[in-house]
């Protein structure tokens, strides 16, 4: 008699992958000791997970959902300016609490190859901040087209999470944290607003 699949050890072998992630990176992650983690032999893990690649792609779409249900909504919100704002702190607070699941975030996002399921996952993030931005050109706030100000604010995001979590930014200008995030957002809230291209003539 066939064994019935146990619908539980997907998610015990993904919350294992995880905290290997969140304390020594996704780099450590090894399916052999995940499957002796988890009480499964390492033949069986790869019933449920093709490759170490495939887990780790399934550990991306789960912390591109944490980083969605900070966001949730912003996309309604009554001030898409305003929500550009919290989206980036939101963007930033994620990357500063979860640094592990960020690089593994942002690295090569399923191989190039998403679904119709998973694409809207992994880009939520993009995809909130240029409806804002095509609500903004809607109202005659934002000249540039939307896809190239969510691009751009995206880049934004990434490289200043980045160099802030690398403690790049802090050793460069010997500013605090704190101060460095203030003065990125005092750049980052007036960029995405460039009406004086389309006010008064060229």
């Amino acid at each position: 008699m066939t064994r019935k699949a146990n619908p539980d050890i997907p998610k015990r072998i993904l919350e294992e992958a995880e905290a290997i992630t969140v304390s020594a990176g996704f780099e450590a992650v090894n399916m052999r000791f995940i499957a002796k983690r988890v009480g499964v032999s390492a033949t069986i893990i790869y019933h449920y997970f093709k490759s170490k690649d495939d887990l780790l792609f399934q550990l991306q779409l789960t912390a591109a959902e944490k980083l969605n249900g900070r966001i949730r909504g912003l996309e309604h919100h009554p001030d898409p300016h305003e929500a550009l704002h919290i989206l980036g702190r939101e963007y930033i607070a994620f990357a500063e609490h979860n640094p592990q699941l960020y690089r593994l975030l942002l690295s090569n996002m399923g191989g190039g190859k998403l679904t119709e399921e998973e694409h809207p996952v992994l880009f939520y993030t993009y995809q909130v901040a240029r409806q804002c931005l095509e609500r903004m050109a809607a109202g005659g706030k934002f000249a540039v087209p939307p896809a190239y100000g969510a691009l751009m604010g995206w880049v934004m995001l990434h490289g200043f999470s980045s160099l802030l979590l690398a403690g790049n930014l802090e050793l460069a200008e010997g500013m605090k944290r704190e101060e460095l995030k203030e003065v990125f957002f005092q750049f980052y809230s007036s960029a995405p607003n460039p009406t004086s291209t389309t006010q008064g003539g060229t």
